[in-house]
């Protein structure tokens, strides 16, 4: 199993546009904006997911997800004013204060959507690993294709490097003989 298969594929999308369509909608309320409605809601949820479902053929990392998310944070909050008269209090925190608080929310967005796809990744991942083992202690001759993923953990410190030894005394029996 992969990341990259339709029916993954289809729940990292609902994913990326349940997130991203809340928070930008909990943002706009925030800062004053007015309330859409459920089928304006919906819709921009839906292009969310349609969009997300297009660039979801592998798995994104930070630096990737970083620029989709504010993207669809400036998007959303585009089209939640589309048709709606802006209010005083939002017209005015249509400054600065809404950039950052719009790049805040798509970084952080970001940061939780990278780590949530790399740990649904590991998790297909094990679980192709014991379907296969189940299949070959229960199936007794069924050959199954497993390619397992090689993970780097990146908050781990290398491991030291044991010194080489210089002199190999080969002088004796095994020591297994006398054990």
């Amino acid at each position: 199993m992969q990341v990259r298969q339709t029916p993954f594929r289809l729940l990292r999308a609902a994913v990326f546009a349940a997130v991203s369509a809340s928070a930008s909608l909990l943002l706009h309320l925030w800062s004053g904006g007015h309330a859409p409605g459920p089928l304006q809601f919906a819709a921009a949820a839906f292009l969310l997911f349609a969009a997300a479902y297009a660039v979801g053929g592998r798995q994104r990392g930070f630096l990737a997800l970083a620029p989709l998310c504010f993207a669809a944070q400036y998007g959303l909050h585009e089209f939640f004013e589309l048709g709606a008269t802006a209010t005083a209090g939002h017209a005015d925190a249509a400054g600065a204060g809404m950039w950052l608080v719009h790049i805040a929310a798509a970084l952080a967005q970001a940061s939780w959507l990278a780590r949530g796809d790399a740990a649904f990744a590991r998790l297909l991942d094990a679980l192709t690993l014991f379907v296969a083992r189940v299949i070959r202690m229960v199936g007794a001759g069924v050959l199954v294709v497993i390619r397992p993923r090689r993970f780097v953990l990146r908050a781990q410190a290398p491991r030291p490097v044991p010194a080489v030894r210089t002199q190999i005394s080969h002088r004796g029996p095994p020591r297994f003989v006398f054990s």
